[in-house]
């Protein structure tokens, strides 16, 4: 018999909102966090647009600023999920001092290292020699910085793992640790993930290749998944903690609890390291892999949170995976994105997703998938278009893709 899994706190810093009840009351009100980016220079740059996350890093507002000798050691991913980890645990009502901390796991996706380190440290090695090149180079470029530094922040012993699928980051990291609680190997764990999606070597590499929307003269109109205009998707940054706790342990300390994660399914493509597969089959199998291991049916589901980068192919893509799995139901299933909003945040996507979906459970409301304004007959689902919607939500399903066709599916449940 599996431990149930329950959602008992979050936190979410993200270019829509802080904290889950700003970034959901903006989902809901559909509101769009894209801009010009500000904090390098596009100028030279094919695509000048994203969704940028302006935090004061170098201060923490829930409790102690995080000391000046650990910031210097952190990159800016690594202090982000520090703070979102401090205030999902106060979210959650955790007193860590009274826990067992080898109980307690950490298990983050983040789908990219420090890039802005590491092009700070070349052009030191580079112009001023290898007697600049600074120790802390490993760890600050570390994939698991984050989850170390959370780890060390929150003074937690047990299982601490870094899961690197690229968009699909996050959540596979739920997915796994979902598994830890169920066959018992820890009673509570820290998840989610985190990554800054607008750096100059992305930026630059993505624009050149296509991949990016060029809508520099209208950002707010930009991201416009499963829409016939769309002409590619916005990059951004996003952190997104998730507390997770065995049901019963749960129970028994009288948690708040968003909602239960009931099943979690995954797939390769296996076609290309780059490119997603033609077929819609692999992505399929993902989703009725979590519908298997949460026991529900298509039938059970009220809401679908998308993928929906608002990439031509891979919206196209998603679409035919809805109408393999769904079937004749599918044209009455209410999906839709948040990348709408807020852009693509690379790794911690799937956690952004998944706290959404815990919220539209919570709140009885899904939100719209934003610029949905002409009809692709390739895209033709209930999308949610522009305007949310009032509806109560018992079974979510989330679906997140990674570079290369690694598909992530998780079912949420009400409890």
């Amino acid at each position: 018999m599996k431990n149930r899994v329950v959602i008992t706190g979050m936190d979410l810093l993200t270019p829509l909102g802080n904290g889950p009840e700003d970034f959901f009351d903006a989902a809901l009100a559909g509101r769009c966090s894209i801009t010009k980016i500000r904090k390098f220079d596009t100028s030279k740059f094919p695509v000048q647009i994203g969704g940028e996350l302006c935090l004061p890093l170098e201060t923490d507002t829930v409790a102690s600023p995080i000391p000046m000798e650990r910031l210097s050691e952190m990159p800016a991913v690594a202090k982000w999920a520090v703070i979102a980890a401090r205030r999902a645990v106060l979210n959650a009502g955790l007193e860590i001092e009274r826990e067992d901390s080898f109980s307690i796991g950490v298990i983050l996706g983040v789908g990219a290292p420090a890039f802005d380190v590491l092009e700070e440290q070349f052009v030191d090695l580079k112009e001023r020699g290898p007697a600049f090149a600074t120790p802390r180079i490993p760890i600050m470029l570390n994939p698991a910085a984050a989850a170390v530094q959370v780890s060390i922040d929150l003074g937690l012993h047990g299982e601490v793992v870094n899961i690197s699928t690229a968009c699909s980051s996050s959540a596979n990291a739920i997915g796994y640790a979902l598994r830890l609680i169920q066959q018992g190997s820890a009673s509570c764990v820290l998840t989610g993930g985190v990554d800054e999606g607008i750096n100059p070597l992305f930026l630059g590499a993505f624009g050149n290749g296509s991949i990016l929307s060029r809508r520099n003269d209208d950002p707010v109109h930009a991201s416009r998944p499963f829409d016939r205009q769309r002409d590619g998707y916005i990059l951004s940054d996003a952190a997104c903690i998730l507390v997770l706790e065995e049901y019963d342990r749960a129970l028994a300390r009288g948690a708040n609890v968003y909602c239960e994660i009931t099943g979690f399914g995954a797939s390769s493509d296996g076609v290309s390291p780059m490119k997603v597969g033609k077929s819609e089959e692999h992505g399929a199998r993902a989703l009725e892999k979590a519908l298997t291991g949460a026991q529900r049916t298509t039938a059970d589901i009220d809401y679908y949170c998308a993928h929906g980068s608002s990439s031509h192919w891979t919206d196209i893509r998603e679409t035919r995976m809805i109408k393999r799995v769904f079937r004749e139901r599918a044209s009455r299933l209410p999906v839709s994105s948040v990348k709408s909003m807020m852009g693509h945040p690379l790794g911690a996507a799937g956690a952004v997703q998944t706290a959404a979906s815990a919220l539209a459970i919570r709140h009885g409301a899904v939100p719209p998938t934003i610029n949905y304004e002409e009809h692709d007959p390739e895209c033709d689902l209930d999308y949610i278009p522009n305007q949310a919607r009032s509806i109560p939500v018992r079974n979510a399903l989330v679906y997140s893709l990674g570079n290369g066709g690694n598909n992530t599916a998780l079912v949420l449940s009400a409890c």
